[in-house]
């Protein structure tokens, strides 16, 4: 079946619904696409709730039928039959209500994320081609590609008005200090994390009132080569894109917002403005500058000491994982990439990233390792996560060493 028939298939079943439980994942690309799918309801006048979760069990899904996970579900094979589904992780679920490109031969981790994949099904709920800049920040936040399905709605957007694009600054912050205090994408060591440097970099690239765009970038770009891969240099400058209906028209800046809040527990900030609400934009920028600022302490303290490659990163904030392992990815990308942080109730959380040229699925690993671990887990064919007993953590990393040595 192709994904615009499951699509529409979806959308009829859902319009029937009294109400409707949205449940979406809690970072960039799962809030947006729970936000798509929130104001195609709205629009459609079906009674919706939108919650955020960072996780979702079976058991955790009441039977009836009015449950819409949104970049969740598809890696739970026990599911309820009947729950709806929209998703572009490895598919387990066999529902009927289920929308995932790979289903459809499509590449969920290049060609479609999670709020691409809801915003086939909202339009077939009815026109809400406005929410392709909704579309863009899932995106960013999950690395895609504008290619495939992706690009279709990208230049439809582009097309309708939505998006627009310039050369820029590629980093989130509302100025340049900023953008480059919270780089990570890259990572800026003596930079990132530090007001002060960032200012006197600034002010040696600037003659008068004039900056230097070309000398600061050259100095970044030197300094930053030793330690990063070629693609994670490309992240500093190049094309930059301008949501024209977003309440923070910065794609970029966006996508990093509603991500940060999300890991921060403050999904209901990260939704509101998705769902356009201005008044929620100040706090939400506090709350992402905080995330920021922990993350990058966290990276000096997991990459102080010179780690070989291959050896596993402890950290101790499991909300910071996944940030951690793209970080030390797009620095070492030729190994395995494992992030551990060890929890109180006897579990650890690990965020897995491996190089995309290696042929294996990384996500049926993980699932598969997890489950032989006491725990879950799952993802995409790179990149990865999973809660295990920790007394089996050896066990767990000696099976990804195994298969990416």
């Amino acid at each position: 079946m192709s994904i615009d028939t499951a699509a529409k298939d979806l959308a009829s079943h859902i319009t029937r619904q009294d109400q409707v439980e949205i449940r979406c994942h809690h970072d960039a690309d799962g809030i947006a696409a729970g936000a798509i799918m929130s104001i195609a309801l709205y629009r459609a006048h079906v009674p919706f709730r939108l919650r955020v979760t960072p996780r979702i069990q079976s058991q955790d899904i009441p039977k009836g039928g009015n449950t819409l996970l949104c970049d969740l579900g598809s890696g739970i094979p026990d599911l309820p039959e009947e729950t709806m589904v929209i998703d572009h992780h490895i598919p387990l679920f066999e529902g009927p209500y289920h929308v995932n490109p790979r289903l459809s031969g499509i590449d969920g981790d290049t060609e479609l994320s999670g709020a691409g994949a809801a915003y086939l099904v909202a339009n077939a709920i009815g026109d809400n081609r406005d929410l392709a800049g909704l579309v863009l920040t899932g995106i960013i936040g999950d690395g895609q590609h504008l290619a495939g399905k992706n690009q279709e709605i990208y230049l439809e957007g582009m097309g309708n008005g939505i998006i627009s694009k310039k050369r820029g600054i590629r980093l989130a912050g509302r100025d340049l200090t900023e953008q480059l205090t919270l780089a990570t994408n890259p990572y800026l060591p003596g930079i990132s994390g530090s007001e002060a440097e960032t200012t006197a970099l600034i002010n040696r690239c600037t003659e008068g009132s004039e900056l230097s765009t070309d000398i600061l970038f050259s100095l970044l770009i030197l300094d930053a080569a030793e330690r990063s891969r070629p693609e994670a240099l490309l992240n500093l400058y190049g094309d930059v894109y301008q949501l024209e209906r977003e309440v923070l028209p910065d794609a970029f800046s966006l996508s990093m917002l509603i991500d940060a809040c999300g890991k921060e527990d403050q999904g209901s900030i990260a939704s509101a403005v998705c769902l356009r609400t201005s008044s929620e934009l100040s706090g939400a920028w506090d709350i992402a500058r905080t995330h920021r600022l922990r993350l990058i302490d966290e990276l000096k303290n997991t990459l102080t000491g010179n780690k070989e490659p291959g050896q596993v990163y402890e950290i101790h904030d499991k909300r910071l994982a996944s940030d951690v392992a793209d970080t030390i990815n797009l620095m070492d990308g030729d190994m395995a990439v494992i992030v551990v942080a060890h929890q109180d109730d006897g579990f650890s959380h690990l965020s897995i990233r491996v190089p995309k040229h290696q042929g294996t699925d990384l996500g049926m690993l993980v699932h598969t390792l997890a489950a032989d671990c006491g725990g879950h887990g799952g993802g995409h064919t790179s990149r990865a996560g999973a809660t295990i007993a920790s007394e089996h953590l050896s066990r767990f990393i000696a099976g990804i060493h195994e298969v990416y040595a």
